[in-house]
C-alpha cells in the first residue's frame, strides 16, 4: 500500500501482490479485470487497512497453524478466506457517492444474483452485508468492503457459500466494531452459509459473474431505489 507504513510487520505479511492475487486486490491495477469472483485456495486472515492486528485477531493460533494474517487497502473488519468462500473483487467508475450508499447498490445486486440462482431471499444488513432470515433473526452471508477514490471505487466482498464459522472461531476475536443488527451474538450464532440452502460456489459463480457482468453500468445507478434510504 502506498504510502501506509505496516505497524506490526512481525505479524502483518506484505500483501501477495500479482494478477490472481489471492485478497482480490488485483482489481486495483488499471491494466487488469475490473471484476473477480474466485474461491480460496487457502486459508488467509485478512484485516481492514487501520485495524490493530491484536485486538481482532487470534495471532497465536494463525501462527500456530501456520495462516498467514494480510492487511488490505479497504477499510471493514477482520475476515477469514477459505476453500469454500467466494471472494468478489470489483472496480468501478464513480461520482462520489457516499460509502454506505455504495456498498448497499452492490450488495442489493449480490441479493438478486443469490436469488436468481435458487438461493434464498436476502437482505441488505448493517453496512452492505447480505444476509438471510433465519428463526433466530438475520444471519449474515456476505460482509464487504470499500476504498474510493475521486472517480473510482474498489469494492471487496466475501461470500460465505460453505460453513466457515469454526474458521472464524479459530482465528478470530470477536469484533471490535459490529453492526446494529448483529447485537451481542458471537460468529456461529450471526453467521450461516449457502451451501444450507442449496448453492455451491461453482453454480454461483457462474450466477453472480453473469450478473454483475450484464449490470455494470447500473450497479451504482442513481436512481436505483433498493438504497433510497
Amino acid at each position: 500500500m502506498a504510502g501506509f507504513r505496516e505497524p506490526d510487520p512481525a505479524v502483518v505479511q506484505a500483501h501477495p501482490g500479482g494478477s490472481d492475487d489471492p485478497l482480490g486486490e488485483s482489481v486495483l491495477d488499471p491494466q487488469q479485470s475490473w471484476c473477480r469472483i474466485f474461491e480460496p485456495k487457502d486459508v488467509r486472515v485478512v484485516i481492514g487497512r487501520h485495524q490493530n492486528v491484536h485486538r481482532e485477531v487470534l495471532v497465536a493460533s494463525c501462527q500456530q497453524d501456520g495462516v498467514p494474517i494480510h492487511r488490505r487497502v479497504s477499510g471493514g473488519g477482520a475476515v477469514v478466506l477459505a476453500p469454500g468462500m467466494l471472494v468478489l473483487a470489483l472496480r468501478l467508475h464513480t461520482t462520489a457517492m457516499a460509502v454506505d450508499r455504495s456498498l448497499c447498490h452492490i450488495a442489493h445486486a449480490v441479493c438478486q444474483a443469490i436469488q436468481s440462482a435458487g438461493g434464498p431471499r436476502c437482505q441488505v444488513c448493517g453496512h452492505g452485508d447480505v444476509a438471510v432470515g433465519e428463526e433466530d433473526g438475520m444471519r449474515k452471508v456476505l460482509g464487504a468492503s470499500i476504498r474510493q477514490r475521486r472517480h473510482t471505487l474498489y469494492y471487496l466482498g466475501v461470500l460465505l457459500v460453505a460453513d466457515a464459522v469454526p474458521l472464524m472461531e479459530r482465528y478470530l476475536l470477536p469484533p471490535s466494531r459490529r453492526p446494529d443488527y448483529r447485537g451481542n451474538r458471537d460468529h456461529a450464532a450471526f453467521c450461516t452459509n449457502l451451501a444450507c440452502h442449496g448453492l455451491t460456489t461453482s453454480s454461483l459463480a457462474a450466477q453472480l459473474r453473469g450478473y454483475i457482468e450484464d449490470n455494470q453500468p447500473h450497479l451504482l445507478a442513481a436512481d436505483n431505489n433498493a438504497c433510497s434510504t
